[in-house]
């Protein structure tokens, strides 16, 4: 990888580039159950065309490998890119083939250990520590952590991957094509960062004992935003808690230039730190410019501690005087000047939010797609002209043992690891020269196309290699394996198992299932969607006859606590929202901070139902 490595945005200019990602970049994107597409009806034991399943994940993923293809056998897991190598993990982007249901597949992300930091108990135990607490932090804000443990030495997270970009890229984008971030958009994403925050700053022991955990290093790297729309805050591993103080000196530290000035100081930092760090990367989502960070550490430190911070609309007239005030109070040096906690940030936030233009996950996502749709559609086209390598399962086969120098060699691209490499510094880029040239250069292009066909061969050579069992387990499965047939009225409701999608349409038949139960769920528009629990006989064939209401109510349900969210009917939606459902009777929860406050049914009328929480119940208004 050549060039210098710059920060995301240049030292008093506007500027950006696309650059593959740093170490910490990709840590922990959207997971997704994967099925394989399948023919009606079809089998859900022997996939017929893996290669589409495939396609969907590399669409998404493809541009995301810094070359090194695994294929990796790594406990339940299968390696199948490495995504970066930092100076304390490696991380893989791996699959891992779900139960039940045959043909699904979970993608996620693993974060494992370096191996020379294993044989270190003090990091270890460290490492064990924030794992088990990152596990417990859920929140739609947070990246999700499935899991924490130990494959043959070596120790290990797995992490939801986030089909999505940092904030870093966004900006990069951004600067390319000399824009700047809608007001509306800036807002909406920062006080989602400062929810996930609050959540994280608040949260207990199991003995409801706060922990008063601050993340310290919030940067645009750390910010995630979806294809979707979602906006998540990832990688507490530098995240510190009351219960957990240990460091390992020279191996976790934050982002200099996003530090507040009593950790610079070195002194105690709490939650008001990240406070002032999600200040700084709302001023500079605003302005489109760097705001303490200078040519070295040592200036950066000291315009920290000493710069005059303008406020926002000295640089963008049309920032309003309410939000330089937010800016400002956010980036007070003196920790008590600040806000108390990234809830009060965030409330404001949201009120300054409900006099600009619509803010919701589409907006955000519409942006997404404006600023990195070529590029996706790119490497879309480059998959479906390589489809055919996974077509011949007998070709897949020859390539497992020489598909990285044999094929590396046909596209001119070196892949394999490269030794010495260090992880590259969050929020870096190579500059264009030409400005023009912006973001999906030929060369650039280039490398997601080759990346692709290699990584076509080598998810194929995983999902043959998971595929691939003994006759005695074959013959085990086939003996007790369950089928289900499900119909509905009307026809044509979309089927979702566990919560994910399968890709059929009612009428249709699943078969191949090894649990006792599974839940369905039916969506059809303009229809209130359908949840069923069904019992399966092992080895014989259930039958799911459902209906679906027509919708014709909505439900809102408002004066519910800050951050509280809304259930209904095992659907989550959030407070205020106008919710549409049959008439009838209807489960609602209202939940906040991950438990249940609210547990009541309600029965609804056609029309518009309002709703309130009165006394821990709630009413009609």
């Amino acid at each position: 990888m050549s060039g210098a490595a710059r920060p995301c945005l240049k030292p008093g200019v506007l500027d950006g580039s696309s650059v593959p990602r740093s170490p910490r970049d990709r840590v922990g994107r959207a997971s997704a159950e994967l099925p394989m597409t399948k023919p009606q009806n079809a089998s859900w034991n022997e996939p017929s065309e893996p290669e589409i399943s495939i396609g969907t994940l590399i669409q998404a993923h493809a541009e995301d490998f810094t070359g090194n293809i695994v294929g990796e056998r790594f406990g339940k897991y299968l390696l199948v890119g490495e995504i970066a190598v930092g100076g304390m993990a490696e991380v893989f982007l791996a699959v891992h083939r779900g139960v039940g249901v045959e043909g699904f597949i979970k993608v996620v992300v693993i974060k494992r250990v370096l191996p020379h930091l294993t044989s270190n108990p003090d990091f270890v135990r460290m490492f064990v520590d924030e794992a088990r607490l990152e596990a417990r932090l859920e929140h739609s804000n947070i990246v999700r952590t499935y899991e924490f443990g130990e494959v043959d030495g070596h120790y290990f997270t797995a992490m939801e991957y986030l089909p999505g970009e940092d904030l870093c890229k966004v900006l990069n984008n951004l600067a390319v094509s000399r824009q700047l971030m809608p007001l509306h958009i800036a807002v909406g994403i920062t006080s989602q960062v400062c929810h996930g925050l609050h959540f994280a700053h608040q949260f207990t022991d199991t003995a409801g004992k706060p922990l008063n955990l601050v993340h310290r290093d919030i940067n645009p790297a750390n910010i995630i935003i979806t294809y979707g729309g979602e906006v998540k805050v990832i990688d507490f591993g530098v995240a510190k808690s009351n219960a957990n103080v240990r460091t390992i000196s020279g191996t976790i530290k934050g982002k200099v230039a996003y530090m507040p000035p009593e950790q610079v100081l070195g002194g105690e930092v709490d939650q008001r730190a990240d406070v002032f760090s999600a200040g700084v990367v709302l001023w500079e989502v605003l302005t489109g410019r760097p705001l303490f960070l200078r040519n070295n550490e040592a200036a950066t430190l000291y315009a920290i501690m000493n710069a005059p911070i303008p406020p926002p609309s000295k640089l963008r007239t049309e920032v309003p005087s309410q939000l330089d005030k937010i800016v400002l109070r956010a980036l007070a040096r003196s920790p008590a000047e600040r806000y108390a906690s990234a809830e009060e940030m965030a409330n404001d936030l949201d009120d300054l939010l409900a006099q600009l233009p619509r803010y919701d996950a589409r907006v955000v996502a519409g942006k997404l797609e404006e600023l990195f749709g070529s590029t996706r559609a790119e490497a879309k086209r480059s998959i479906a002209q390589t489809r055919s390598l996974t077509r011949n399962i007998s070709l897949v086969m020859k390539l497992r043992s020489d598909v990285r120098a044999d094929l590396a060699e046909q596209l001119d691209l070196a892949v394999g690891s490269e030794p010495g490499r260090e992880g590259l510094p969050p929020c870096q880029f190579d500059a264009a020269d030409d400005p023009a040239r912006g973001v999906g250069s030929r060369s650039q292009r280039g490398l997601v196309i080759a990346l692709a066909v290699i990584m076509l061969a080598a998810i194929a050579i995983g999902v043959v290699f998971m595929l691939s069992r003994s006759e005695r387990q074959t013959v085990v499965k086939q003996a007790t394996a369950s089928a289900l047939q499900i119909e509905s009225t009307p026809s044509g409701a979309a089927v979702f198992v566990g919560g994910e999608p399968t890709g059929l349409k009612t009428p249709a038949t699943l078969t191949g299932i090894t649990k006792k139960q599974l839940s369905i769920r039916l969506e059809l528009p303009d229809h209130a969607p359908v949840i069923r629990t069904i019992d399966l006989p092992p080895g014989g064939t259930a039958t799911a006859q459902l209906a679906l209401s027509p919708l014709n109510g909505r439900l809102v349900i408002s004066e519910l606590p800050a951050n509280a969210g809304v259930i209904v009917d095992a659907q989550e939606y959030e407070a205020g929202e106008l919710i549409p459902v049959a008439a009838g009777r209807h489960e609602v929860r209202v939940v906040l901070g991950g438990k249940t406050i609210v547990q009541q049914s309600i029965d609804t009328a056609a029309g518009d139902q309002g709703w309130k929480l009165v006394h821990g119940k709630l009413v009609r208004n």
